[in-house]
C-alpha cells in the first residue's frame, strides 16, 4: 500500500484526459456532502488499499481541494466532497488504477442556510466559530454512538435531543470501542486491513442525521487500555485509518479530530506529530486536530494541531481563564464532566454544577465542553432521560448569539470590571458580561452576596440586566453610568448573568430557540 504521498492543496485548473469519463453536473448546497461513485470490476488487490484522490476546483476563484476516496464495496470507490463556496466545482480523479484515474464532472453549490464549518474564527483566533452562524460555545455529549446498535429512529431521537433540547453542537464517539479489546472498525483481523463496511455505513448514515440539524461529532481516534490500537505508530495501519476516516467523514462541516485519551501511554511524541501531519495531509479542509493534553493524557501536545484538548477534569474557573489566556488557538474541555457520576468522583458534577460550567466557559473567553452520563458514556435510547440539564444547557448559546453576536468574537476576561464576580468584555467596552458563581458550586466559592461593577475607567452610559441562567428570563437593573463603582444585588443568591450595554435598551424578551434548525 502506498502510504507516503502529496496531497496539498494546489490552485491549479481542472485537467481533463483524453479518456476520462465525463460526469453531469448536478446541484448541492453549501457547505452539503456530494458523494461521487467509481467502479471497477476487476480490480484483485485489498480493495480499502487502493488509493484514489478527486481534486475539486471552483471555477470562479480557483480554490482548489485534493478529497481521498475510499472504498465502499460492491467493487464501488466513492469521494465524499463538501463545497466550501457557492457556484461551479469542478473535479477529476486520480489514482494508480486506470479505471478510476482521469475521471472528471462538475457540480454546481447553491447557497443553503445550513451553519458552515466549525473552526477558529481567523480573526479571532483563540474563538470557535461556525463560518455561517457566528460564534459558539461547543457543548458535546459524550456517546459511543459509532458502536451503538440502535435504531435508526431511536438514533434521530438523539440527534433531535441534541439539536432541540440540549442546544448542543457534538456528540462524542471513538473509533476504538473504549469498553472491547476488539478494533472494531476492522471486520476480522485488523493486518487484513478489511473495514467493516456495515459499521463505517451506518456512522455515515448518522452523521447524515447530524449534518441535517447543523450537528456533527467530535471524533476520538483511540481509547485507553483496552480500547489501545494494537499497531505501532507511524505504520502501514495507522496511515490507512487515517485516511479512511478522513475520506469517509471528513466531508462534513462540524467534526473534531482527536488522537485519543492517554495516547502519551502507547505513543512517542514523534508518533503524535505523524498522527498530526497525517491527517493534515489528507484532510484539504483543515478540521480541527488535536491531542489531549492533562491527566492520563501525558503532557505532550500535537505539534500540527489546531486547538488545543484539555484533559482536566474539573470545572475551576481561574484554571478555564487561563486555558484561554495563554492560547493561540481555541481550547476545549475534553476529559467529561459527568452528571451524577458518583462512581467517578474527581469528574462527577450535580446538573447545576455542569449549568454553572457552562456559563464559566462562555465568561472565560468561550472553551468547549464534554458532558458523560451518569453510568458514562450516554447511550442512544436512554440520553433523553439521562441528562438532567439539558433546559439549563440551551441557554448558554442562545445568550451568546442573541445578546452578543458579532462583539463575542473580541471579549476576554476582564477582571478589572468586577469584584465578587467574574468579568467579559470587549476592548470598547460596548458589551460588558459579569458571572456571579452563586452558592453551593463544587469547584469554586462563592458568597450569593452583592457584586461590585468597576466602571471607573469606563466612559459612557451602559443599560443593565439581569439574566436568569435557569430560566432565561431577563429583567432591568437600570442604567449604569461610567467613571465609578455600582455596588448591585442580585435577585436570588444562586449563579446570575449581569448583562451591560453601552447607551442600549433593554430587551426582556426570552431568547428564542435556535436549535429547531433544519438545513437544507
Amino acid at each position: 500500500m502506498q502510504v507516503s504521498r502529496n496531497l496539498r492543496v494546489y490552485g491549479i485548473g481542472l485537467l481533463i484526459g483524453l479518456s476520462a469519463t465525463i460526469a453531469t453536473a448536478q446541484t448541492v448546497g453549501q457547505w452539503g456532502r456530494h458523494v461521487i461513485t467509481l467502479s471497477n470490476s476487476t480490480y484483485s488487490g485489498n480493495p480499502f488499499e487502493l488509493e484514489v484522490d478527486a481534486t475539486f476546483t471552483h471555477s470562479a476563484s480557483g480554490t482548489s481541494l485534493t478529497i481521498p476516496g475510499y472504498y465502499a464495496g460492491n467493487n464501488q470507490w466513492k469521494v465524499a466532497f463538501m463545497p466550501t463556496l457557492v457556484g461551479g466545482w469542478n473535479y477529476t480523479t486520480t489514482s494508480p488504477d486506470s479505471d478510476l484515474d482521469g475521471n472528471s464532472g462538475s457540480l454546481s453549490a447553491v447557497a443553503s442556510n445550513r451553519p458552515g464549518f466549525l473552526g477558529r474564527d481567523p480573526q479571532n483566533p483563540r474563538k470557535w466559530r461556525l463560518s455561517n452562524a457566528g460564534y459558539v460555545i461547543p457543548i458535546a455529549l459524550r456517546m459511543e454512538f459509532f458502536f451503538d446498535n440502535a435504531s435508526a429512529s431511536a438514533w434521530q431521537d438523539a440527534v433531535d435531543f441534541l439539536a432541540d433540547e440540549v442546544d448542543g453542537l457534538m456528540y462524542d464517539t471513538r473509533l476504538q470501542d473504549e469498553y472491547s479489546s476488539q478494533m472494531l472498525v476492522f471486520s476480522g483481523n485488523w493486518s487484513n486491513h478489511q473495514f467493516d463496511l456495515a459499521l463505517w455505513n451506518q456512522m455515515e448514515q448518522r452523521m447524515d442525521a447530524l449534518a441535517a440539524r447543523g450537528r456533527g461529532a467530535y471524533i476520538m481516534f483511540y481509547a485507553d487500555d483496552t480500547g489501545k490500537p494494537q499497531w505501532s505508530g507511524k505504520s502501514a495501519t495507522e496511515a490507512l485509518l487515517i485516511r479512511y476516516a478522513v475520506a469517509r467523514l471528513g466531508s462534513y462541516p462540524i467534526v473534531m479530530w482527536d488522537t485519543g485519551i492517554d495516547i502519551a501511554e502507547y505513543r512517542s511524541g514523534s508518533d503524535i506529530n505523524w498522527f498530526g501531519q497525517e491527517l493534515a495531509s489528507v484532510d484539504a479542509y483543515g478540521h480541527p486536530r488535536s491531542s489531549r493534553l492533562g491527566g492520563g493524557s501525558g503532557s505532550y501536545l500535537m505539534a500540527n494541531r489546531n486547538y488545543e484538548s484539555q484533559g482536566d477534569r474539573t470545572a475551576v474557573i481561574a484554571d478555564m481563564t487561563a486555558y484561554f489566556n495563554n492560547a493561540t488557538m481555541p481550547t476545549v474541555m475534553s476529559d467529561s464532566w459527568g452528571e451524577n457520576r458518583p462512581s467517578h468522583p474527581a469528574k462527577n458534577f450535580s446538573p447545576s454544577d455542569l449549568r454553572r460550567a457552562f456559563w464559566k466557559a462562555l465568561i472565560s473567553g468561550g472553551l468547549g465542553g464534554f458532558i458523560r452520563g451518569s453510568n458514562g458514556a450516554f447511550q442512544i435510547n436512554g440520553v433523553r432521560s439521562d441528562l438532567e440539564s439539558e433546559a439549563w444547557l440551551k441557554l448558554v448559546n442562545q445568550f451568546l448569539g442573541q445578546k452578543l453576536g458579532d462583539t463575542y468574537g473580541t471579549m476576554v476576561p476582564a477582571p478589572s470590571l468586577v469584584a465578587n464576580g467574574y468579568g467579559l468584555a470587549d476592548a470598547q467596552r460596548s458589551k460588558i458580561v459579569y458571572f456571579l458563581m452563586g452558592k453551593n458550586d463544587r469547584w469554586d466559592s462563592g458568597n450569593g452576596g452583592d457584586i461590585t461593577v468597576k466602571l471607573g475607567s469606563v466612559s459612557g452610559s451602559f443599560t443593565a440586566s439581569w439574566f436568569d441562567t435557569r430560566s432565561g428570563q431577563e429583567t432591568s437593573a437600570g442604567t449604569l453610568a461610567g467613571g465609578g463603582n455600582h455596588v448591585l444585588t442580585p435577585p436570588s443568591t444562586d449563579d446570575w448573568v449581569l448583562l451591560l450595554v453601552k447607551g442600549g435598551a433593554v430587551d426582556t424578551t426570552p431568547p428564542a430557540a435556535p436549535g429547531n434548525l433544519t438545513v437544507n
